[in-house]
């Protein structure tokens, strides 16, 4: 099963249960909370009605009593009163109980209702006619009757049964959120250790899955950099898309050795056949270790047809503890190009050396072509780390690249005519070179080569791509040349053209 796969399938379990438990809490409480709050709005009032019920109803016993003892219409009045606020009251409760839906209290209202009914028929209508009629002692027997009591303890119960019933159920709704509540946190509680143990899940999938496969790869692509000849090979682990990944590294160390063992070859066919050329690529090729406080410089030099480069770099401390850098190329390519370099180059070293000024040593090497049918390119630059500046001397190259620390770039543009039997004069200038600035020459390999359009590579883009790497780079001249020039190979089409020298110099901070 792919690492895809694994992932969308773990994913949407995930998802489907979270959301399924979501749905299921969702859903409860809707259902709930909707029939609790209706049912606490209705019963609210209700419990308030009932309570005041049983008062109204003991305010009418009370008055109807004053009533017979004492004659006093103020006391008729107030059982009148009283009478009429408790038949309010039920009607109230009836309304209120009507939206409750409880057959429960339905019945027990309706029993309120007909006690009164009963107290009123038994006790309180027959004691007014015969008070209003002048029959005193006849309304005190009635209203102390055994019937007239039975009837009020009847309504008084029922009243109270019913006020009581009221608040019971209330209090269940008051319950029952309350067990809902303890619900809800439960319930939370589980999302919460089952996002916990999912996402240990997928940490656990991931090293799993992911980073061990990884850590293998790596590992195997360590000992096949390090182990002679890159033969330790790379082993397919893991899911299908790292199995791809190792399989694919293990195809580039198959093509790198097998590109390694043709140049093994060549040169080994070239040392026995052609010794002197040898001898003279060798010379071309060594730079030598300088080191200057300040300063670090990094280069690299690639030859387009076979091993035999018109293009060199070099570098040398002079007198004044200046250090001098040198990239130039030779027009052509094979032998003769390079016992052209060989003999401008030694010339140059040997000024340079000296302590000569730029513009004599140039011209030095220009005397010396006087009777060559090919041309060079020449640029010097003289770093001075105690002054923080360059100076440079073009002799028709290509414009080195100057970016100082905050990404502001300059040209180090021709200052006279190519080296050549035409001869001709030099200037030097100079920029501000101060620590985390970097200076970066090269060969015209590196910009005349194009892209799948056509377009060349240019001088402008080149430092865009400089001006593009972070300061730990741009500070690192062996980095930089590295990324730079992986950069520039992934965009050209034509690549191998022609050769390509590369140096950076830079102050770091």
């Amino acid at each position: 099963m792919t690492l895809r796969a694994r992932a969308i399938i773990a994913s949407g379990i995930a998802v489907v249960v979270l959301v399924v438990m979501g749905l299921i809490v969702v859903v409860q409480f809707a259902i709930t909370a909707a029939g609790s709050y209706a049912l606490q709005e209705a019963l609210s009032p209700a419990a308030d009605a009932s309570a005041s019920l049983s008062l109204a109803q003991a305010n009418a016993s009370g008055s109807l009593t004053d009533y017979v003892l004492f004659e006093r219409e103020r006391s008729l009045t107030d059982y009148r009163e009283s009478i009429a606020q408790a038949d309010l009251l039920l009607d109230q409760l009836s309304t209120a109980l009507g939206d409750s839906d409880v057959p429960e209290l339905d019945a027990l209202l309706g029993e309120a209702t007909a006690r009164q009914q009963e107290w009123l028929a038994a006790d309180a209508e027959p004691t007014v006619v015969a008070m209003q009629a002048g029959q005193r002692a006849k309304a005190a027997r009635v209203t102390n009757s055994k019937a007239a009591w039975t009837a009020y303890e009847a309504m008084t119960q029922a009243s109270s049964d019913l006020g009581k019933s009221v608040n019971r159920i209330r209090d269940d709704v008051a319950g029952l959120v309350e067990s809902f509540t303890r619900f809800l946190g439960l319930t939370l509680a589980v999302i919460g250790v089952l996002v916990f143990l999912g996402l240990g899940a997928l940490m656990l999938g991931m090293h799993r899955w992911v980073i061990a496969p990884l850590r293998h790869v790596r590992g195997d692509m360590q000992q096949a950099a390090r182990v002679a000849g890159h033969e330790a090979p790379i082993r397919p682990v893991g899911p299908p898309e790292l199995r791809d990944v190792s399989t694919d590294a293990e195809h580039l160390r198959r093509s790198l050795v097998a590109e390694i063992d043709e140049a093994r070859a060549a040169r080994e066919g070239l040392a026995q056949d052609a010794p002197l050329v040898t001898a003279m690529q060798a010379e071309l090729g060594a730079t030598g270790t300088v080191s200057v406080p300040g300063v670090v410089v990094a280069g690299l030099c690639q030859s387009a047809e076979g091993v035999m480069a018109g293009d060199w770099w070099d570098q040398v401390i002079r007198p004044d503890g200046t250090l001098a850098i040198v990239v130039a190329d030779v027009s052509g390519h094979g032998p003769e190009a390079s016992v052209t370099a060989l003999r401008v180059r030694s010339i140059l070293r040997s000024t340079l050396l000296a302590g000569l000024p730029l513009e004599q040593c140039v011209q030095m090497a220009t005397e010396s072509c006087v009777h060559d049918a090919h041309f060079v390119t020449g640029l010097i630059l003289q770093v001075d780390p105690v002054g923080g500046t360059v100076s440079w001397l073009n002799a028709g190259h290509h414009p080195a690249i100057l970016v100082t620390h905050d990404k502001e770039s300059s040209l180090c543009e021709p200052t006279g005519p190519l080296i050549s039997s035409l001869g001709g004069s030099w200037t030097v200038r100079s920029y501000y070179f101060r620590p985390g600035d970097v200076v970066v020459a090269f060969t015209d390999g590196l910009v005349e080569s194009r892209n799948a359009e056509g377009d060349e590579l240019e001088s402008s883009m080149v430092s865009q791509l400089i001006r593009g790497l972070d300061s730990p780079v741009r500070e690192n001249p062996e980095e930089l040349i590295t990324r730079l020039l992986a950069q520039v190979r992934h965009r050209a089409a034509d690549w191998r053209r022609d050769d390509v020298t590369l140096v950076a110099v830079s102050r770091p901070r």
